[in-house]
């Protein structure tokens, strides 16, 4: 086989030059060699045995559904302060919701992912549809997510403010979607004692009047940075379990 012409000359190639130019090219060309596991003379020859070794199994890797990164902000079940670095704040009454998730017998449900979401302090859901309302917080998104590890959850946000849907006027409340083993998604709403709106809403009063309470966060004082605590169980099953929906738009 002859080289293809290409019209142009062969580019000269570089050699060693100066004082021990020839000693300096063979220790390089012997070193290379040892790399590689073969005598300068073969380089051209062979290749590594490295080369021809089977390939390792990659990492296993997670299929997905993959989630945008502010779930694995570490802050995204305080949504008062939007992140650790910014001076600024929601604006509304800062409120503490704790939480327990319960079992059939009565035990923590250890693993719940519960996602949170609600109005800010003026009765607004941050959504496309709002944008660009003089109403809606630009340092408030109304979205929380964690994974109860323990059985128990702590939400720092601001008190919503009542919203209207379909028409009809809902007293302050945030939507909880819940999943968990055994449990595709389940959706409820929690209330708090003494706020208006918890007579008229149109939700509570769809349920017989004991169950309602299951809905309503209890009252537990005030921390010392002025927030005040509410405290609610999240029965999942069996006696006393709360009301759950198939779904709710809020």
């Amino acid at each position: 086989m002859h080289r293809r012409q290409s019209g142009k000359p062969d580019r000269p190639r570089l050699k060693p030059h100066g004082p021990g130019a020839d000693s300096r090219a063979e220790g390089l060309a012997e070193s290379t060699g040892k790399r590689f596991n073969q005598s300068p003379s073969s380089m051209g020859e062979c290749v590594s045995e490295s080369q021809n070794a089977p390939l390792p199994a990659t990492n296993e890797d997670t299929c997905g559904p993959y989630f945008p990164i502010p779930f694995c902000d570490g802050d995204r079940m305080d949504l008062v302060q939007p992140h650790f670095a910014l001076v600024n704040r929601a604006g509304g009454r800062p409120i503490i919701l704790r939480g327990r998730f319960l079992d059939l017998y009565g035990d923590l449900a250890a693993g719940v992912l519960v996602e949170f979401w609600q109005a800010n302090a003026a009765g607004l859901y941050r959504t496309p549809a709002t944008a660009g309302h003089p109403d809606i917080d630009p340092w408030f998104d109304g979205y929380a997510r964690c994974r109860a590890s323990d059985g128990r959850f702590e939400l720092r946000t601001v008190m919503p403010g009542g919203t209207v849907s379909q028409g009809m006027a809902r007293a302050p409340h945030i939507t909880l979607t819940l999943f968990s083993d055994g449990i595709a998604r389940i959706v409820t709403q929690v209330f708090f004692a003494g706020e208006a709106g918890n007579d008229t809403d149109p939700l509570l009063l769809s349920l017989p009047e004991p169950m309602r309470e299951r809905l309503i966060a209890r009252h537990d004082g005030r921390r010392g940075d002025g927030a005040e605590v509410y405290q609610i169980d999240i029965v999942m099953a069996g006696e006393g379990e709360t009301p759950f929906f198939d779904d709710l738009s809020s």
